[in-house]
């Protein structure tokens, strides 16, 4: 479970985050949904650490952000723009990854690397690699540490369209085995369709966190979307 509690940052006189209160269940997908420049990537970042907030509290099953080693183990983040050491094969860089997170499944490694397709590249340096086998090298690493929360920025992006289906496929095996997602996205036909629940976020704060099934009654998410869009100007 996650759970963020006035969630606020600054940039300068710019205030990004005004606030953000936010929980999600054990085992649910919520889909973050917000235009450009709304706060979804800070959030993800300050959540992650990767940068830090000014004022809040953020805790992952009841572990909170100051127990770093502890809660950075609670998650794995995939961004939207994975930097990587380009000499480096995938596969060491995974086995690199796998020891910090205490894990070594060789098998279940394997099974991904198959799942994405990577057969032949994996051993191939990074350097080498396009923005989505990028990505799914960031897929096999999460779904091989399958920690108990994967929280991911536009994780889609760059994907080819097997990839996309092995990516929902993973992801609902992961859930149903106790994960949980979050994950910011653009594609509202996709949150549609694979998210339990939606937080809308709107000049650094959420306007709107539901369950799908009760917003579909309303109409479509993209048609919430911009009703919401033009309701808190």
């Amino acid at each position: 479970m996650l759970t963020i509690n006035n969630l606020q940052k600054s940039f300068g006189q710019h205030e990004v985050l005004k606030g953000v209160e936010l929980k999600i269940e054990k085992g649910e997908i919520l889909g973050f949904v917000g235009g450009n420049g709304a706060g979804k990537t800070t959030t993800l970042n300050c959540i992650t650490g990767l940068i830090e907030e000014d004022c809040g509290k953020v805790m992952i099953n009841n572990v909170p952000k100051s127990q770093s080693i502890e809660y950075k183990r609670q998650f794995y983040f995939i961004p939207d723009t994975i930097h990587v050491f380009p000499n480096i094969a995938a596969y060491d860089w995974i086995q690199f990854v796998l020891k910090l997170y205490e894990k070594t499944d060789d098998a279940k490694l394997q099974s991904f690397i198959n799942i994405f397709g990577m057969e032949k590249n994996i051993n191939k340096p990074m350097g080498t690699y396009s923005y989505g086998m990028l990505h799914k090298v960031a897929l096999i690493t999460a779904f091989t540490i399958s920690p108990p929360i994967l929280i991911m920025d536009e994780p889609l992006n760059g994907l080819d369209p097997l990839a996309v289906i092995a990516f929902k496929n993973c992801m609902q095996g992961y859930v149903a085995n106790g994960g949980t997602v979050f994950f910011s996205t653009h594609l509202l036909d996709v949150a549609e369709k694979i998210c339990q629940s939606i937080s809308f976020l709107k000049d650094g704060k959420i306007v709107l966190h539901e369950r799908v099934e009760n917003l579909l009654i309303e109409g479509s998410l993209e048609s919430i979307f911009m009703e919401k869009q033009a309701n808190e100007r």
